[in-house]
């Protein structure tokens, strides 16, 4: 779970508020560092679309906050989905546990890049050929055999793997086949919540000061 903690130092504001029971200062804090992340939580969520091609609004509806208490002033803004981790920070992008490649969507996959790839399409969920060696490469390479419409793994002449399947007498090329990937970051969360706190928080402060003041007994 990627997260980024929101916390405030107030141990110099707690001596210049006397007006302030010792219940109501952590209390109005806590109110204000949760409005913050809110903020925050809004910003990202907002600025997600221009990054990211959204084909479904699960990604977004993951980024959510923690909110902070008056015995603990602290408030997370995070992504509950651990793969957006690699989005906020970058890398290498290895295959599954037990995988051999990386398989990158083409147009026979997803006509465009906001299309969703229909489930029987999904490399998981196709039948697959048999194989048999190059004599030249030794690596797998369509056979005749195999199920109707199954998929195989071919190697085209300028070395890069594909997985196709068989329509007709014509192959579909539905994903290109790599051992690795490079991540760019371009989630932005800190950066975003960072920026929000400094924008924010002052101001949600005052909020909750005038309303702590105004309910005071």
């Amino acid at each position: 779970m990627l997260q980024i903690g929101v916390q405030s130092t107030v141990d110099r504001l707690i001596a210049s508020l006397d007006a302030f029971s010792p219940d109501q200062f952590p209390f109005t804090v806590a109110k204000a560092l949760t409005k913050t992340a809110q903020d925050a939580q809004a910003a990202v969520r907002e600025a997600m679309p221009v990054e990211f091609i959204l084909r479904r609004d699960w990604i977004v509806k993951g980024i959510r906050i923690e909110p902070a208490r008056k015995d603990h002033l602290v408030a997370l803004v995070y992504s509950k989905d651990p793969f957006m981790g690699r989005q906020e920070y970058g890398g290498e992008k290895t295959p599954r546990l037990g995988g051999r490649y990386i398989a990158i969507p083409m147009s026979g996959a997803r006509p465009s890049d906001r299309d969703l790839i229909p489930t029987d399409l999904l490399p998981q969920n196709m039948p697959r050929g048999l194989y048999r060696p190059s004599r030249r490469t030794g690596l797998p390479v369509a056979s005749n055999r195999g199920p109707h419409r199954a998929a195989f793994i071919l190697r085209a002449t300028d070395g890069r793997m594909y997985l196709v399947r068989r329509e007709g007498k014509s192959l579909r090329l539905l994903y290109r086949l790599e051992d690795t990937a490079e991540v760019r970051p371009r989630l932005n969360l800190r950066e975003i919540t960072l920026s929000v706190v400094r924008q924010r928080f002052t101001h949600n402060f005052l909020v909750g000061t005038r309303e702590a003041m105004s309910t005071r007994r």
